[in-house]
């Protein structure tokens, strides 16, 4: 054995003196346990937390110490023992074969979205014509199927089963192309093995679990029954009492709760006792978990208590086979109170058109405050109730301007426990409260604060959606063509479209959709007339005219992903990312396909909803939202192209940004990014990077060098931080990444009907990429004999798309390449002595 053996061994392997076994069967056998990753790896994005690496290590030592101590097991391997150690992937396999282990079991959890968790058991396996393979030795399937039922149960979560590893990545083919496992601890370890994902750690609930030791403990247990069952080894009565103590209103799991079960006690974790590891905000955390073993009857009674809450108590049948779950849902002994309202005692200028919400401490009983809240002066009002009946809102067509109105509420109304109402929260129910405000008058008509295209811009782009910000919300009924329109100048013809108006953050934007391009170079006019009103019923009386040129170029598209149903599968939680940083862990940050908001420029279905809620006492500030796989991840593109995509914008001063990765098409070992975008729009505007213009790339944090200069490129995320005095939370929308190359509009497109051409010309094609039709433009001054031939880059005649005598004019010819490889073609046009050609891209 060579020095690095020896380090090795003694690093990371404990060979403990044997105690009093429990359970024969195992002297015989060994195992190699493998808490995966190493130091402080796998940390989840939010602020706190356990990473996967220190817990798994601490569920591996439970492992060790259960075995050692309950059965007469030879030996017990570990491939480190605590967080300083590093090991990688290569040492614990070899170390394994080196001690030629009997068994190998891998302890891992899963990442996913922060509502995600389940469990997960791989195994070494493939495909082999139609069968599924296990790899030599056997077991791990076995073993597998056992311990992914007790792992299940025991985290009391949902389970994705157990599977071979390869056929879990790559699917269930009639045949895979490599027989053998697809995970190294599988494949590159001499023994039966296995590896388990025992739920998220990016779970925000379990992350909280993981943190206490006997959670981890119990993991151990559902393990360590595997192995004996796997043996077929009769299990010991588990006799072991657990739960979850909770708040009966809010679901919060409660910290400090005193358990007490014949004589012993356990209390759950609170600040003092473990969270300071983790936060310094003492009320963050939450587990509310209890574990006792060793309860070796066959009942037992069960008390809760915890402070401000009302005892609890239940007998129950101790379980000889698996564990005995009990929860409590306790009820809060404090009396509710006013948590909060709007508008706040003493508020002038109140909105007549705004709601009253009141938000109380707990869940109300309805029928006691609708009953006996009061408001003076005596109005209709209508109550609706949210949040679980624990906050009212009280709406009111009745409500006049300038008028002082006073609510109370007495102190007879309650709770749902029947607890009475706490007034001046001072902890003693039985008082009432009044709140007083006065209404305002809204005398000024909206005023319009930013407009696109701004005024005399030129080279607008064919298809523009125009964009109209009021600085309040607009009525609906005063909307219509007559006022808010798009002419063409020189005819006065209106322009046909659909207007939308949307109301993001209390304000007003008008989009308008044009349904067919605008005239080349042709000067247009938004037109805006008096007449617009807000809910106050005050009208514009002023006239607005935006007038500006269109482009005298088409677009050349190339789609990445028009993100309709179904990209929620390819494009990745934000929370999933290493890269996301400096958000809140609740309610955190999400994306979904949404409906609310649809781009009518593209008769869009979907888009794609990003919510972000940024924590403004972090150091640093970025969402990554990632794309991860699908048709989009195979687009590839180079510097020729500018990349675009439709951005629904809140107003709010965060910042976006496109980034890429970069590489040769078959690595992609950098990133770079676009510079960034303040969102200071509402509504759909169309975002644009030219990758040609040096100017607008930026590094990002050392991951690129801020050039694109590599021959390839592909979308690598979307991306959004926060600037100092940006909006903390709300939503961007995404919709339509593409690519477009910008060409001189087509003599078929410009020229009117029945002009000859002075000229022989051949277009480019387009679209260019294409998948899998594309048009070919071509002109011809005189009456000419005109071939087009279709060739791959060996130069062989795959198509020929034309062959015969032609009268002058203008021509388009579709060509369907569906029966064609993915590759470079060249399409060559002959016609007297007029010979071209051009290449195009065919991109399945």
């Amino acid at each position: 054995m060579n020095m690095r053996d020896k380090f090795i061994i003694a690093a990371f392997l404990l060979f403990p003196i044997l105690a009093m076994a429990q359970v024969t069967g195992l002297s015989d056998w060994n195992i190699f346990v493998d808490p995966g990753h190493s130091q402080n790896e796998n940390m989840p994005t939010f602020s706190w937390a356990i990473s996967e690496a220190k817990r798994n290590v601490r569920v591996a030592l439970e492992l060790r110490d259960m075995l050692m101590n309950e059965t007469d097991i030879d030996t017990v391997y570990l491939s480190r023992t605590n967080d300083t150690q590093s090991v990688s992937l290569s040492q614990r396999t070899d170390l394994a074969n080196f001690l030629k282990a009997a068994w190998y079991h891998s302890i891992h959890t899963d990442a996913g979205g922060e509502s995600s968790n389940s469990t997960l058991l791989l195994w070494g396996g493939w495909i082999d014509n139609g069968t599924i393979v296990e790899k030599t030795p056997n077991g791990g399937q076995a073993m597998s199927q056992i311990m992914v039922d007790l792992l299940t149960r025991g985290m009391r979560t949902t389970t994705r089963g157990d599977y071979a590893d390869r056929t879990f990545y790559e699917g269930f083919p009639y045949n895979h192309d490599k027989h053998y496992p697809y995970l190294h601890v599988n494949r590159e370890s001499d023994m039966a093995s296995e590896l388990s994902e025992a739920g998220f750690h990016t779970n925000l609930r379990q992350n909280q679990l993981y943190m206490n030791h006997d959670w981890r403990r119990m993991e151990a247990r559902t393990f360590f029954w595997s192995i004996l069952a796997y043996h077929n080894i009769p299990r010991p009565p588990a006799d072991i009492v657990a739960g979850i103590i909770t708040d009966a209103e809010s679901g919060i799991p409660i910290n400090g709760a005193v358990i007490s079960v014949e004589g012993r006690q356990y209390v759950t974790d609170t600040y003092e006792s473990l969270f300071n590891q983790f936060t310094s905000d003492p009320d963050l955390l939450h587990n509310g978990f209890y574990y006792l073993e060793n309860m070796d009857y066959d009942s037992v009674t069960i008390s809760v208590n915890a402070e401000n809450y009302v005892p609890d108590s239940a007998r129950i049948a101790v379980s000889s086979t698996f564990f005995t779950f009990k929860d409590f849902a306790l009820v809060s002994s404090i009396p509710p109170y006013l948590a909060s309202s709007t508008p706040a005692d003493g508020d002038t200028a109140v909105s007549i058109l705004d709601d009253i919400v009141l938000t109380f401490s707990r869940p109300m009983n309805v029928e006691s405050v609708e009953s006996s809240l009061t408001i003076q002066p005596e109005i209709p009002l209508n109550f609706s109730w949210r949040e679980n009946n624990s906050q009212l809102r009280i709406q009111s067509d009745s409500l006049e301007f300038l008028t002082n109105y006073t609510i109370t509420i007495p102190g007879s109304v309650t709770d749902q426990y029947d607890h009475l109402f706490d007034g001046d929260a001072d902890g003693n129910g039985g008082d009432g409260l009044s709140l007083s405000f006065k209404t305002g008058f809204d005398v000024y008509p909206p005023k319009v604060i930013a407009y696109y295209p701004s005024r005399y811009q030129k080279d607008v782009e064919r298809r523009p959606i125009v964009n109209i910000e009021f600085d309040e919300e607009l009525a609906d009924t005063s909307i219509t063509p007559e006022n808010v329109f798009l002419e063409k100048f020189d005819t006065k013809e209106t322009v046909p479209g659909i207007i939308k108006h949307y109301v993001v953050d209390k304000r007003s934007v008008l989009n308008f959709f044009p349904t067919e391009d605008l005239t080349p170079g042709a000067l247009y006019v938004a037109r805006i007339y008096p007449g617009l009103k807000d809910l106050y019923g005050n009208a514009t009386v002023t006239y607005l005219s935006v007038s500006f040129n269109a482009a005298t170029t088409d677009l050349q598209v190339t789609p990445i992903d028009p993100l309709e149903a179904g990209f929620s599968s390819y494009w990745w939680q934000p929370a999933n990312s290493g890269s996301t940083t400096g958000i809140n862990p609740s309610p955190g940050i999400y994306m979904e396909e949404s409906q609310d908001y649809l781009n009518e420029l593209t008769s869009s279905q979907r888009s794609l909803k990003l919510y972000y809620d940024w924590d403004l006492n972090a150091s640093g500030w970025l969402i990554r939202e990632y794309l991860s796989g699908g048709a989009p991840r195979s687009v590839f593109f180079d510097t020729t192209y500018t990349l675009q995509c439709y951005v629904f914008g809140d107003g709010s001063h965060n910042l976006f940004r496109f980034a890429l990765d970069e590489g040769d098409g078959a690595s992609w070992p950098n990133h770079e990014v676009s510079q960034w975008y303040e969102i200071d729009w509402l509504g759909w505007k169309l975002i644009e990077w030219k990758l040609s213009d040096p100017s607008t790339v930026q590094s990002w944090a050392g991951l690129g060098n801020g050039k694109l200069d590599m021959p390839s490129y592909r979308i690598d995320s979307f991306q959004l931080a926060y600037q100092a005095g940006a909006f903390p939370k709300g939503f961007v929308y995404f919709d339509d990444l593409r690519l477009v190359k910008k060409i001189p509009t087509s003599i078929a497109r410009t020229n009117p009907e029945g002009l000859i051409p002075d000229r022989f010309s051949l277009d480019q094609n387009y679209p260019n990429p294409f998948n899998p039709a594309t048009t070919i433009s071509f002109s011809i001054p005189k009456k000419v004999h005109v071939s087009i031939g279709i060739y791959n880059t060996l130069g062989q005649l795959v198509k020929t798309l034309v062959s015969e005598e032609k009268n002058p004019g203008n021509y388009r010819i579709s060509f369907d390449a569906s029966s064609l490889a993915s590759g470079i073609y060249v399409y060559e046009m002959r016609a007297g002595d007029f010979v071209q050609a051009k290449k195009m891209i065919f991109m399945k």
